[in-house]
């Protein structure tokens, strides 16, 4: 390959986006968005139209909804697209442009949604039964409930609409500022010894998992100096972004700000609760460990560049892309080989766009269009073990997707607190099928037990972190706006009331709440303690699984099809028979996270003198 052609393919996306659009802004797409546009306005003045709803007009009702759900499907599909498109050429203008305007076009779907929601709040209790009767609704019934209980919430009509209008240029617009802002920025990592590097920040989480401590504090500082440098601007999207929610929840009635995320997560606020206390109660195992791989480390304390540091082995390996993609299809195929399968196809499909490059966007993703039934994967490759569990994990998210690809779209609209489960699984399936390998070495053994602590960390301790300071944020918002030193501050106060002494305290990352993309998802508020259910609940599926073999599977399965059709503690009673609202289930998932940690022990011991 020429010079030239491996600059190009550094600037090119490595998945095949042609099954969603043949081409950006070309004839299919301009069809398909003209059409799109064309058939909400057609439906917005339809709606107008109905009235009540009435036993006289249940047939009429019936098509709006199915008409809706349709449409619903194709601006999803849209969505998925450009969300996929803008995340891997993060700087493109075309592509800024189209998903600005497909946000203003979703204000008028968005308006069908309030009128809808209206109606079927007036709507007497018989008739919204019937309605929920009727056959072509069948599997739709939650989600057409939840719009009901939802419009408890809801302003006046006019107001709701005026609110779909702004929030294309409000709301949204923030995040889009921000997801621009952090696709584009750069930074210096500057290495003593080395050549002065500029990267993307894209690359700084890949960098954090480096063998030399110079670079991965070289890579926080060097991302945090870039990160100071726009921190008006990130500042100013988050105020904005809680403050315009704020402000929604007060004339929508909400009385906490918790509210709407509980609802979108279909949990109760008991089921939060006892999590939240149990972690609480239990973070000295995260702590045990971290203090562990400080010892391992040659350091007193870890620092918060250190968090997601190898163990100093000379194995510590780099991992590249055909040898990840064989052990992620071994390790699926050993216990699951429809998993494996289907993971075959993301790969011989060009599902997954990997290769590092500049302009694109920090993290990763998957995400799913019910439209042409596929998933697409967005993350950095860079040849890490750390790499190869998000790959493990990405692919159990668009599994999900596949086993509910011949279901309606509003069955399939699972919360965020569900959505982990399938992707978390996967992931314990890949570091399982190490640690049941006779064959590992020690060396081996000893990483893959570091990588599942690691993740028990995350969970149990810098999930509940960021919840807290987000928690944090929205209570003093309403007060007034946050400057940039008190969101420092906050952010500061929450890594130590999580970490305690595990993190040496003039070694925090108080521009935390800057790099992290998941405080600017305007979709969705308090994307985080989704991810600590998820996790649990998934640790407590796996346990079952490797408990009951292969005949589980199917349950599994069933599992997360229902994921979008109940709330997730009548998912998990349905399904496997637990209670989510007391602590016992959620206790028994971190017992296995306290034996991963004793068997840590063990196999550190064995590698290292350290006089432990």
């Amino acid at each position: 390959m020429s010079d030239q052609n491996a600059a190009q393919k550094d600037r090119t996306p490595d998945w095949d986006m042609s099954p969603y659009f043949p081409e950006m802004d070309g004839n299919v797409y301009r069809t398909f968005r003209h059409t799109l546009d064309a058939d909400v306005k057609s439906l917005l003045q339809h709606v107008h139209t109905l009235g009540k709803i009435e036993h006289g007009q249940l047939a009429v009702w019936i098509d709006l909804l199915q008409k809706l759900e349709e449409i619903t499907a194709r601006t999803g599909h849209l969505s998925s697209y450009l969300g996929c498109m803008g995340a891997a050429d993060a700087g493109n203008e075309t592509i800024q442009g189209e998903t600005a305007a497909a946000k203003a076009a979703r204000a008028g779907l968005v308006k069908i949604f309030v009128v809808i929601r209206a109606a079927l709040k007036e709507a007497d209790e018989d008739v919204f039964a019937a309605l929920l009767n009727a056959p072509e609704l069948n599997e739709a019934t939650y989600f057409i409930g939840r719009l009901r209980k939802s419009a408890s919430w809801s302003m006046e009509p006019e107001l709701e609409a005026l609110a779909a209008d702004l929030d294309a240029t409000g709301l949204s617009a923030w995040g889009r500022l921000y997801d621009q802002v952090s696709g584009t920025l750069e930074f210096d990592l500057v290495v003593p010894g080395q050549e002065t590097r500029r990267l993307p920040v894209a690359m700084t989480r890949s960098l954090l998992e480096d063998a030399d401590p110079t670079v991965r504090k070289a890579a926080l500082d060097g991302a945090n100096r870039a990160w100071e440098q726009t921190s008006s601007v990130t500042a100013a999207c988050l105020n904005a972004i809680a403050g315009a929610r704020l402000a929604l929840y007060k004339r929508r009635g909400i009385q906490h700000f918790l509210e709407p995320a509980l609802f979108d997560a279909g949990i109760s606020h008991k089921t939060l609760d006892t999590i939240m206390a149990v972690a609480a109660a239990r973070k000295a195992v995260a702590q045990r460990y971290l203090q562990r791989k400080a010892q391992l480390l040659g350091r007193e304390k870890l620092g918060f560049q250190d968090l997601m540091a190898p163990l100093p082995l000379a194995y510590s390996e780099r991992v590249n892309w055909a040898e990840a993609r064989t052990r992620v299809l071994s390790a699926f195929e050993s216990f699951y080989p429809d998993l494996a399968r289907f993971a075959e196809m993301a790969f011989e499909q060009d599902w997954i766009d990997y290769s590092p490059r500049l302009g694109k966007r920090p993290g990763g993703f998957c995400s799913t269009s019910s439209i042409i039934r596929q998933s697409r994967i967005f993350m950095t490759y860079n040849e890490t073990v750390g790499d190869i569990s998000t790959l493990a994990h990405e692919l159990g998210h668009a599994f999900h997707g596949w086993l509910m690809r011949d279901m309606r779209p509003w069955s399939r609209r699972y919360p965020l607190t569900l959505a982990e489960t399938a992707s978390t699984f996967a992931e314990q399936l890949l570091i399982d099928a190490v640690l049941t390998n006779p064959a590992a070495t020690p060396a081996q053994r000893a990483l893959v037990l570091d990588s599942r602590m690691q993740d028990g960390a995350v969970f149990l301790l810098n999930i509940p972190m960021r919840f807290s300071f987000e928690q944090a944020v929205y209570a003093e918002r309403a007060q007034g706006e946050l400057s940039v030193s008190r969101l420092k501050a906050l952010m500061q106060e929450a890594q130590q009331e999580w970490y305690g002494d595990c993190l040496a305290p003039d070694e925090l990352d108080p521009w935390f709440w800057a790099s992290k993309l998941h405080f600017y998802i305007t979709d969705v508020s308090f994307y985080n303690f989704p991810y600590t259910f998820g996790y649990l609940f998934s640790m407590g599926i796996f346990a079952l699984a490797k408990k009951e073999g292969p005949a589980f599977l199917p349950r599994y399965e069933a599992l997360l099809r229902l994921t979008g059709s109940d709330s997730a503690e009548n998912v998990a009673a349905k399904s496997i028979g637990v209670d989510l609202e007391v602590a016992d289930f959620w206790n028994a998932s971190i017992d296995l996270i306290e034996n991963d940690w004793a068997l840590f022990q063990t196999e550190t011991n064995n590698l290292f003198d350290t006089g432990a």
